[in-house]
């Protein structure tokens, strides 16, 4: 999985976390579709500061905002586009 970011598209990810076996019939892979529904926590603003504090880059504008950014996103768009990064800062 450390090469899959941009391999598939978000809608392929979707289907294949919700039931893997619709998109590869011969997956062993559990289904996750409770992921669907499952609301991000938006209160992310004091993981982000204690993450700038041991040298992620974070700035006080992002840290402000992320609540706004995530609202009404769910575990399953948070998996899917952090796995669409996996990879793609490699040559």
């Amino acid at each position: 999985m450390h090469r899959v970011g941009g391999k598939y598209s978000d809608e392929w990810q979707r289907i294949h976390l919700i039931n893997p076996r619709d998109v590869v019939p011969e997956s062993i892979m559990p289904a996750y579709p409770w992921l669907e529904n499952a609301p991000v926590n938006t209160d992310i603003g004091n993981n982000m500061e204690a993450l700038r504090k041991v040298g992620v880059p974070y700035t006080d504008e992002q840290i402000a905002g992320a609540a706004a950014e995530v609202e009404g996103k769910t575990e399953l768009d948070a998996i899917i586009a952090y796995m669409q990064v996996l990879g793609i800062h490699l040559k």
